[in-house]
């Protein structure tokens, strides 16, 4: 699959930050997420790749041309940025902003784009309102339409969904995959909530301190995480030292060890797997699945999932 977005050498560093990334791809038709804690580089990585930042050293690239760097223009015409203050124009309404970067030049086509968007967005009542009186979550809904509107080849989302109730969650999520699906274009976009990049990503890159320690498919980071932030991002996760578990959970094919610890996601335990004279002290409900909190006589904590 011919790579559509790739950076080399990257180095960027301010104060006591140094964003470190040696080689980096994005294939076409891609959809990459990037995870971490806060202040592990996400948005400074993609706003290298958007061209918003120049970084000290290393080059970044759409497809095979070289990445444009034009001062006062933000990256390449072929790469469309959502960013988490939005960018839009205050004083111009909602139409004029979704136009903005649309490229359109008969009012016959501007006027079908427009409902077109709008209608997917739920932002008709809003049409000829001032930006500058929008929720939050209207803002980032245009901000959207901006984006998808001008027919983009690499999309970058900075927190796509931050600012979105559930439901218009939801929403967003089924117009940008279905966007994705039909348009062929690659995706990256930094999520805090790990159930965002599980939902849609192809890849999971993950960020600690300014460079990525970990790469994988959705479940290859879920079953056998290689760093402990990962272990833990999914909820409660059995995890006890190595040399204080039997040899049958060692031997569970589920199980995976970081460093001197043993963890086992919950679904993978069942009650036999526990010790002796566990008592069940809580249930948390989470839509169709269920996690027990069982304690044992030692005090240790054991969670299963049913």
């Amino acid at each position: 699959m011919p790579i559509r977005l790739r950076s080399v050498n990257l180095l960027h560093g301010f104060e006591r930050f140094l964003l470190s990334i040696p080689s980096w791809a994005c294939n076409s038709g891609e959809v990459v997420a990037l995870l971490g804690p806060s202040g592990s580089g996400k948005s400074t990585f993609l706003n290298i790749l958007g061209g918003r930042v120049v970084p000290d050293q290393g080059k970044v690239w759409y497809g095979l041309t070289p990445h444009v760097r034009v001062p006062l223009v933000p990256g390449h015409p072929r790469i469309r940025m959502v960013r988490q203050d939005f960018g839009q124009m205050p004083y111009k309404t909602v139409r004029d902003n979704l136009l903005e970067f649309a490229g359109i030049r008969s009012e016959s086509s501007e006027d079908r784009v427009v409902r077109k968007w709008i209608k997917n967005l739920n932002l008709a009542p809003l049409l000829s309102e001032k930006a500058r009186g929008l929720s939050g979550g209207e803002l980032q809904r245009l901000a959207m339409g901006q984006a998808l509107i001008s027919r983009p080849g690499a999309l970058l989302l900075d927190e796509p969904f931050s600012h979105l109730d559930p439901m218009h969650k939801s929403q967003m999520q089924d117009i940008l995959k279905n966007w994705q699906s039909r348009s062929g274009a690659s995706v990256v976009m930094v999520v805090h909530d790990v159930r965002d990049a599980m939902e849609w990503a192809d890849r999971i890159d993950v960020m600690q301190e300014g460079s990525i320690v970990e790469s994988g498919t959705p479940r290859q980071i879920y079953e056998k995480p290689k760093t402990l932030s990962m272990a833990h991002a999914f909820g409660p996760v059995n995890s006890f030292p190595l040399k204080e578990v039997t040899d049958s959970l060692k031997n569970n094919s589920k199980s995976f060890v970081i460093g001197g610890s043993w963890f086992l996601r919950p679904e993978n335990l069942t009650k036999k797997d526990m010790p002796m004279g566990v008592k069940l002290i809580k249930s948390e409900f989470s839509g169709t699945v269920t996690t027990q909190f069982w304690k044992s006589p030692d005090g240790s904590i054991w969670h299963l999932r049913s």
